[in-house]
């Protein structure tokens, strides 16, 4: 329960139309509870001789107190509920913003759909705390309080006899409420591992039918769906049999109270209106009595929920603005080097991915990285936009540590292109100009020019205003990536990272895209991973990496006449070339 403290933030937000919301509970109750007077006022007048008046007269009476209570129980559910909606409406801002900040390592390590599942189903459990949970706790105490102070009024004998089972219902809440947070966070995490298949199999669709697997995937499906719903079923018993024996114990509880107050009647201690009254009251109990078991399941399942919301909330990203971050005011230059850079996954350390590398980049050079598969090409690049952090050593641009960048301005500085391509359900158009502030039409031409996409975009019937697929499924390979590279490159950077992203064209595409980013951006400090040794010969400096470190440094030629890892590449290359041109 104490996760839920964490919602007090957003209920001080909203305090107004909470107490007035409370306020208004009160008066709602003060009516319903004023209201059952007049049916005993009216049987009591029946009793002995009347006139139609002065019954009408209770029960308009009676009508106006049960109005009056309808009226500000309105006002309850329009504060109290519509606060709930609008906590639910930041919760869902806060937890969204709060995904965009973490790092990339929160990413590898938690599920698309485990963080679907606690943003819709875990707040709509939160949601339903925060209006019906407190609304109907609230009522719930001010009408047993009200309903009770009444009820000793009449008579305290038939009041004990009416609370006989209270000691009975609070050890069944106790226990049946433990069970029901159980149950109730197991069918949370079954959801998620249910979210988490279905937003694979959708994204991964053509993998799934191009190996035939619909029939495995579906039975995936049904086996994790029949444990979802025999949760669900288990918990639906167990509640239940919470309501049944909640309304059994209220019918028993009516037994003594009507033979002890038939006595009293009798005896002439009480009249018939009394008991009439009476009954009402213990009736007006019966709901708030077995709203406690639903209550109660609210609020398991929101404890549950906030305490799944929590965990997410209480991760910090790994890389973050430090306290004293800044940005020179020197116009940048484009200049990068490394200082004695390491880097290991966590619990890794005797495989360092990249161990001790030391280089520098001058500005507005064209720098290529190559290596075998798992040399550590990717992660050396992903250090300069902070995607990761190095355990030791440190990275500097223009000579300031980039650690001491604030993230925004550093990364605006850098134009990456990823291995694995993504595009938005948008427009090209939008895809595009996605990393510029402002709309620019003019940079958006450009840069597709600059990517030679820009007559493959003519021929689409609608242009740069092309509705992409989900992930750009309407494109080639080869399209995506100059997408990507597009993107990169509308907002002019000052270095540009390509990591693999030109190996789905043509060699001739490549070389012509190469030659536009040197004539097009000569200011630009170009870094380059390729496979292709086609590609990277141009550039001003090849590194090759080998198990983490720097095998091999300088230019095609230099490289070529050392006759070592970069000549065996290149000789390779040169071999399947021959082989594939015989085919």
């Amino acid at each position: 329960m104490k996760n839920l403290l964490h919602l007090r933030p957003y209920l001080l937000r909203y305090r107004r139309n909470i107490v007035f919301g409370v306020i208004c509970i009160i008066v709602t109750n003060i009516f319903a509870v004023l209201a059952p007077r007049f049916i005993g006022a009216a049987v009591d007048v029946m009793s002995g001789s009347f006139t139609i008046a002065d019954v009408l007269q209770n029960i308009g009476l009676y009508v106006l107190f049960a109005a009056l209570s309808g009226f500000f129980l309105f006002l309850v559910r329009q504060n109290i509920i519509v606060a709930s909606r609008k906590i639910e409406y930041d919760l869902k801002n806060d937890y969204y913003a709060h995904l965009q900040i973490l790092s990339k390592s929160f990413y590898t390590a938690t599920s698309t759909g485990e963080l679907i599942s606690r943003g819709t189903n875990d707040l709509n459990a939160v949601r339903d705390f925060l209006g019906p949970g407190i609304m109907y706790s609230i009522n719930t105490f001010f009408r047993l309080f009200f309903a009770l102070v009444a009820m000793v009024l009449i008579s305290p004998q038939l009041t004990l006899l009416a609370l006989i089972p209270a000691p009975f219902l609070s050890y069944s809440v106790y226990r049946i409420g433990k069970s029901m947070q159980q149950k109730t966070r197991s069918i949370q995490e079954s959801y998620a591992d249910i979210t988490n298949l279905v937003q694979e199999n959708i994204s991964g669709i053509r993998v799934v039918k191009t190996y035939t697997r619909e029939a495995l995937e579906t039975e995936r499906f049904r086996k994790l769906n029949n444990t979802y719903y025999g949760k669900n079923l288990s918990l639906a018993k167990l509640q239940a049999m919470f309501f049944a024996f909640l309304t059994a114990l209220l019918a028993l509880s009516l037994i003594p109270v009507i033979w002890v107050g038939g006595i009293n009647v009798i005896n002439g201690t009480m009249t018939i209106g009394d008991i009439a009254q009476f009954v009402i009251y213990v009736s007006m109990l019966s709901w708030p009595i077995i709203s406690i078991g639903w209550v109660t399941n609210i609020i398991q399942k929101a404890a549950s929920a906030q305490t799944r919301l929590n965990e997410i909330f209480s991760t910090r990203p790994d890389i973050a603005d430090g306290p004293d971050s800044s940005i020179s005011d020197r116009p940048v230059q484009g200049r990068l080097a490394f200082h004695q850079v390491s880097f290991h996954y966590p619990g890794n350390r005797e495989n360092p991915v990249l161990d001790k590398i030391s280089f520098d980049i001058e500005p507005s050079s064209t720098v290529a990285i190559v290596g075998a598969t798992g040399s550590g090409k990717s992660t050396l690049v992903n250090l300069i936009p902070r995607l990761q952090d190095p355990v030791e050593g440190s990275i500097t641009i223009d000579g300031q540590d980039i650690r001491t960048m604030p993230l925004a301005e550093l990364r605006r500085m850098i134009g990456f292109v990823p291995q694995n391509n993504f595009l938005f359900s948008d427009t090209i158009a939008s895809n595009i100009d996605y990393g510029s502030t402002e709309s620019n039409t003019d940079a958006v031409i450009e840069a597709s020019r600059i990517a030679n996409l820009y007559d493959d975009i003519s021929d689409f019937p609608e242009g740069f205003d092309t509705m992409l697929g989900e992930k750009g499924i309407n494109l080639s390979g080869g399209q995506k990536q100059r997408t990507c590279i597009a993107r990169a490159l509308a907002w002019k950077p000052k270095l540009l990272i390509l990591d693999d992203a030109l190996s789905a064209v043509d060699t001739s595409t490549e070389a012509s895209i190469f030659k536009s980013l040197l004539d097009k951006l000569p200011d630009t400090t170009l870094i380059l991973i390729s496979h292709r040794i086609s590609t990277v010969k141009n550039c001003d400096r090849i590194m090759v990496l080998k198990d983490g470190r720097i095998a091999e440094s300088g230019s095609h030629d230099e490289l070529l006449a050392r006759e070592s890892i970069y000549a065996e590449l290149y000789n390779q290359q040169l071999l399947e070339d021959e082989i594939s041109s015989l085919g």
